[in-house]
């Protein structure tokens, strides 16, 4: 028996160029998506890198006394991270009165959060930014409260 060559089964060239076409595009998606998925983890590993900075930044705060916490606190000079980044830190101190309801009041009034003051308090604010100035981008902001009772 005898076939035609019009009549043999296989791949043509527009079936080619239909397969060959699909294939690019999901190619191109896995390269979108790692490519997104490396600005990511490099996004991550700086602001975990930043978080470790203004915590020992905190400590620094922790270990000395309440007397001590004073504004303005100099801004700390530029810090290296572990991956050999630099951070820049600004520091803000306020004062503040812990009220009736447990509410740390930054005005001092306690007017609407449940009346009598209770005491002196002191919050310090650490932003960890990606440059020298204070319009950088923030990395990572920490805030903590510091007890005149506790020295």
């Amino acid at each position: 028996m005898r076939h035609r060559a019009g009549e043999e089964s296989g791949m043509g060239l527009v079936e080619l160029l239909i397969a060959m076409t699909v294939l690019a595009i999901g190619i191109f998606a896995l390269v979108a998506g790692f490519s997104s998925g490396f600005s990511a983890v490099g996004r991550a590993g700086k602001t975990s890198t930043a978080g470790t900075l203004a915590d020992q930044q905190m400590e620094i705060f922790r270990r000395g006394s309440y007397a001590a916490i004073v504004d303005p606190v100099p801004n700390a000079a530029p810090k290296t991270g572990a991956d050999g980044r630099t951070y820049w830190f600004f520091v803000n101190v306020h004062p503040a009165k812990i009220c009736a309801d447990g509410f740390v009041d930054e005005l001092e009034t306690c007017s609407a959060n449940g009346g009598p003051i209770s005491r002196q308090v002191k919050t310090v604010t650490i932003r960890v930014h990606d440059g020298p100035t204070d319009a950088a981008p923030i990395l990572i902001t920490q805030t903590s409260t510091f007890d005149q009772s506790t020295g």
